[in-house]
């Protein structure tokens, strides 16, 4: 007994003795300094699975260096820790790309090889799959007409599951109410009438794959090993392909007409790569969305004072309808995007309270970055958790939730332009970012004039995230929370209108910058 546990003892002495020599051996010196190494190759892997964003902030809590590395088995993580070194990141798009990270997705979506090898091709560059899909794109997503309707039909839609509370009060669960409404309206209003995601089938599949999809990315054979997932993933491309071979398409938003155009007509995708390209879009859509609006929604009702701001604003906004009682009130939400500012810093303090993206890059080429050198093939991370709490940048109450931090020529506290990371930044900002911030707020205003949100257990406690995906945007509940939903004025009837506009909502540097305002 005791030889054989000497072996065993001196076995692992020597891997673990080579295994550091190898890090120490294959660690370059101009690399960013190597961190916790106390168990080599394995240390940073388990720290990742169990503290996820949590983890960054951590080490950069417990290091305070600018930039390092995590060193994993066969590959290296380089942290950016300090919002100091970002623009330098920015610059070098090229070299630091997510490019590659979208192509990607045409894999554990199930695309055929042809059409990922079109997505490959000449990715970083200027007429690759990734550069002119997202330049085709994002005009519709920005003010304008087409981004208009859609968000109507959102406001709609809202109108119609609010319109369902017993007027007598009601009990939902805050987090399933939410998700459903943003789900049903987002959908809806880009899908039109054949949304495939109204069949309850397609919806429980779309549930299944939005926590899960992950395992389909690392799975050897996703099949076998991820089979829940797989099944979900090919229940969503069957309905998108039917959908989209039937014409549905045709009838809905002229954002997924023209995602249908271009990847058949342009790219020459057969129809059912159109559609699991689809299911990535939805996913860009709804992935983070649905926790945005359940947060928004949180940090508001929650908060007595921040109600009662933001109810005050709103109710500025409303109108009595002349020729009428006193019971019909009229408000367009197009307010929200101009007139409304403790409204939008109170969704933009809940953007930089609460994202947790990782912000990858994939280093396309051996590169220095402010004196480091960054080898190719690995991977850079720009963490919103680590640089949205950055204290010398937002200042000491950084991890203090403050509804007001944004109002601009009221707020003295540090804003950045660089560390605001929620939608991205630079050369990668997210296209959706003004349909989503226009449908979140507007559900945020109907719920707000029209209704009191209690928990039931007569105390706002915050859920716990533990079960949220390492490569989610934003936490997911664990748990929901029971709430009573009472109507503060039975009696009074709305007309809510949303105007159209052209006017860009300040919610990132870029927009301000492009607006020419001094962020």
């Amino acid at each position: 007994m005791t030889v054989h546990f000497s072996i065993a003892f001196g076995s692992i002495a020597s891997l673990y003795l080579f295994l550091r020599i190898l890090l120490s051996f294959t660690q370059d010196v101009q690399e960013p300094p190597a961190i916790e190494t106390s168990v080599p190759f394995l240390g940073p892997l388990i720290g990742l699975l169990r503290g996820k964003s949590r983890y960054y902030v951590a080490l950069r809590d417990k290091f305070h260096l600018p930039m390092y590395t995590l060193r994993l088995p066969f590959s290296r993580i380089y942290v950016l820790s300090t919002p100091k070194l970002i623009p330098s990141a920015q610059k070098q798009w090229r070299t630091l790309s997510l490019a590659p990270f979208t192509a990607g997705a045409g894999k554990f979506l199930g695309m055929s090889k042809p059409s990922i090898e079109v997505m490959h091709q000449d990715v970083v560059g200027d007429k690759g799959y990734n550069s002119t899909w997202i330049r085709r794109i994002t005009p519709i997503l920005g003010p304008g007409g087409d981004l208009d309707a859609i968000n109507r039909r959102s406001v709609e839609l809202f109108l119609d599951d609010i319109t369902k509370f017993n007027p007598k009060g009601d009990r939902v669960g805050f987090w399933e109410w939410t998700r459903a409404s943003i789900i049903k309206a987002t959908a809806e209003s880009i899908y039109g009438p054949q949304n495939p995601l109204r069949d309850p089938k397609v919806g429980e599949a779309w549930k299944i794959f939005e926590a899960s999809f992950l395992s389909l990315a690392i799975s050897p054979l996703p099949s076998l090993f991820s089979k829940k997932t797989w099944r979900a993933r090919e229940t969503l491309a069957a309905a998108m392909t039917q959908y989209m071979a039937t014409g549905g398409h045709k009838n809905g938003s002229t954002l997924v007409q023209l995602r249908h155009d271009i990847h058949r007509y342009e790219y020459n995708f057969p129809v059912e790569d159109v559609a699991r390209a689809e299911i990535g879009n939805t996913f860009a859509v709804l992935g983070n969305t649905t926790p945005t609006a359940w947060w928004f929604l949180y940090h508001i009702f929650s908060d007595p004072k921040v109600l009662s701001d933001v109810r005050s604003e709103l109710e500025a906004c409303v109108r009595v309808l002349p020729d009428t009682d006193l019971h019909s009130h009229s408000i367009d939400l197009a307010c929200i995007r101009q007139s409304c500012p403790i409204l939008l810093s109170t969704f933009q303090e809940m953007l930089r309270f609460r994202a947790i993206n990782a912000g990858p890059r994939l280093v396309m080429e051996d590169v220095m970055l402010e004196g480091y050198r960054l080898k190719k093939g690995n991977i850079v991370m720009i963490p919103a958790s680590v640089h949205q709490t950055d204290r010398p940048t937002w200042g000491d109450d950084a991890t203090v939730f403050d509804h007001m931090r944004f109002v601009r020529g009221l707020s003295k506290k540090g804003r950045s332009r660089v560390a605001f990371r929620a939608f991205g930044g630079g050369h990668v900002l997210c296209p959706g970012r003004h349909f989503a911030t226009t449908e979140i707020m507007a559900l945020g205003a109907l719920l707000v004039l029209q209704f009191d949100i209690s928990p039931v257990s007569g105390q706002w406690i915050e859920p716990r995230c533990d079960g949220t995906s390492i490569a989610s945007g934003f936490p997911v509940p664990d748990y929901d929370i029971p709430v009573d939903v009472q109507r503060r004025h039975p009696d009074r009837k709305w007309h809510v209108t949303l105007s159209g506009s052209y006017e860009t909502m300040g919610i990132v540097s870029e927009d301000l910058q492009n607006e020419g305002i001094d962020a």
